[in-house]
């Protein structure tokens, strides 16, 4: 009886996360077949520690947090991580991103899936879950400025890219 309540009981955390978690899988992959192995471990390590909820904070952001090393843990591991060094002029322009609001949800995550792996690793982290610089290099084990200078680039990228599509 105690299984089947936990067995019922993850089905409901599965329902409640699961678009939310996999949407996360497939914007740090960057494709479904990843996506799809990243979310099953992730799943697997989330209901292994489920006990280690204290219920401080939220549970979704507790959840989330679990995928989201579980993303970085996979990519690390396939060794896809690829960063290039500062530029040597750090004074780097950063437009901010504009013809956003002539693109909608599919065409964005779209662009950001196109990133270089290590580009759409820092857009998901910095602009999408809101970590800052410094918690990125720790996550990352890679410098604050290249975590900058990466986020320099792929805002760069992405202008382009959105440029074409509004042209």
């Amino acid at each position: 009886m105690v299984i089947q309540d936990e067995e019922k009981a993850f089905r409901k955390i599965y329902d409640l996360l699961s678009g939310k978690m996999y949407s996360l899988c497939l914007r740090y992959t960057g494709n479904t077949h990843d996506a799809n192995d990243v979310f099953q471990e992730a799943l697997i390590k989330l209901y292994s520690n489920l006990n280690k909820y204290r219920g401080i904070g939220s549970f979704e952001g507790w959840a989330r947090r679990i995928f989201i090393n579980s993303c970085l843990d996979y990519l690390k591991e396939r060794q896809k991580l690829l960063y290039t060094e500062q530029l040597e002029n750090k004074n780097i322009e950063v437009s901010e991103l504009s013809g956003m609001e002539k693109l909608n949800q599919a065409d964005l995550l779209k662009i950001i899936s196109q990133l270089p792996t290590g580009y759409r690793l820092i857009v998901n982290l910095y602009l999408v879950e809101g970590f800052s610089h410094r918690e990125i290099s720790e996550m990352l084990g890679i410098s604050e400025g290249t975590s900058k200078s990466q986020l320099s680039r792929a805002r760069s990228i992405l202008q382009d890219n959105i440029s074409r599509i509004n042209e």
